[in-house]
C-alpha cells in the first residue's frame, strides 16, 4: 500500500473471536475510494467460506462508512476470476445487487498442468519454439540484473509506442520494498539479451509476468515463446499452479493481436471485472 502512496489509506477487516474471516484495503483521495489506487487489482479478500447474507452485511456497513467520511464514489478492481471462482462469483453478485456499474477486461491464464508447455502450443509457435531452444539460452536471473532487465524491457516497449507504468525510480523502489516477491528471467543470444520478463509471485500458487518484452529483430522468431516456456518450467518445480499472462487491453481497449498470441502460447481466457457505484 504505502508504495501506491503514503498516506489516506483505509483497512477493513471482518473477524470473528480474534479470527480475520476478510479485508478490502481503500485509498481516499478527492472524495473517491479506490481498490486499489495504483496497483494492478485490489478488491476483497476472503480467507473462508462466505454466505451472501454476511458479504451483504459487510458491503452495507463499508459502504456507510466511506459515505459518512464523505466519499461520493466506490472504485474496486478484482483480481482475475480465475485467482479465486468462488470469491468473484459471490463478490460480483453482492456488488451487483447493490447496483455497482460492472465492466470487464480479458485477461490470459496459463494453467501449469501435467501437459508439457509444448502441447499448449500452436503449431506455429511450436515451430519457432523448436528454432529457438538452437539458438537461445533460458536464464533464471539474480537481483543484480534488475536494472539491466528494466531497462531492456522499456526500450523494447518504447520502440512500440508503449510505456511501462513505474518508471525507474519506483521500479526500484517497489522490488526493494518487496524483494521476495519478484523474479526475473531471460532469453539470450551470445549473452545479448532477445527477451526479458520480470514476474511477481502473487501467492505461493500464482505467478504473475508484470514485464515482459523482446528485442524488435527477433520479431519472427517468437523469444518471448521460449521464455514462456523456462518460466512455465520453473513454476511446475516451485509449486506454481498458474501463471497470469496479465490483460489484453491498450488504452482501455481489446488489442486483438496481443490476445491473440496469449492463446497461441496456451493461455486460457477470463474476466477481470472492476465495479463502480456513486454514494450521491
Amino acid at each position: 500500500m504505502l508504495l501506491q502512496d503514503a498516506q489516506g489509506w483505509l483497512c477493513y477487516t471482518a473477524e470473528r473471536e480474534h479470527e480475520v474471516l476478510g479485508v478490502i484495503y481503500f485509498h481516499l483521495h478527492e472524495n473517491i475510494a479506490a481498490s486499489p489506487f495504483k496497483a494492478t487489482f485490489g478488491s476483497f479478500e476472503l480467507f473462508q467460506n462466505w454466505s451472501e447474507q454476511d458479504l451483504d452485511r459487510w458491503v452495507l456497513f463499508i459502504q456507510s462508512d466511506l459515505q459518512k467520511r464523505g466519499c461520493k464514489t466506490i472504485h474496486i478492481k478484482n483480481y482475475p476470476s480465475a485467482y479465486a471462482l468462488e470469491t468473484t462469483r459471490l463478490v460480483k453478485k453482492i456488488l451487483t445487487s447493490h447496483r455497482y456499474i460492472t465492466s470487464e477486461e480479458t485477461t490470459s491464464i496459463l494453467f501449469i498442468t501435467n501437459d508439457t508447455f509444448e502441447s499448449k502450443l500452436t503449431v506455429s509457435k511450436r515451430q519457432k519454439l523448436k528454432k529457438g531452444l538452437m539458438r537461445f539460452s533460458f536464464t533464471h536471473r539474480d537481483f543484480k540484473s534488475m536494472e539491466h532487465i528494466y531497462a531492456f524491457i522499456a526500450e523494447a516497449r518504447n520502440a512500440k509506442g508503449y510505456q511501462l507504468s513505474l518508471d525507474w525510480a519506483q521500479m526500484k523502489r517497489t522490488v526493494h520494498a518487496l524483494p521476495e516477491h519478484f523474479l526475473l528471467f531471460s532469453v539470450e543470444e551470445n549473452e545479448q539479451l532477445a527477451a526479458a520478463a520480470i514476474c511477481i509471485r502473487v501467492s505461493e500458487t500464482i505467478l504473475y509476468t508484470f514485464y515482459y518484452a523482446h528485442a524488435a529483430k527477433y520479431d519472427k522468431l517468437s523469444p518471448v515463446t521460449m521464455l514462456l516456456q523456462g518460466i512455465y518450467q520453473y513454476a511446475n518445480e516451485h509449486g506454481i499452479k498458474m501463471i497470469d499472462l496479465g490483460a489484453s487491453q491498450a488504452d482501455g481497449k481489446l488489442n486483438p493481436s496481443l490476445l491473440h498470441f496469449k492463446k497461441s502460447v496456451g493461455g486460457k481466457s477470463v474476466a477481470k471485472f472492476s465495479f463502480a457505484k456513486s454514494l450521491e
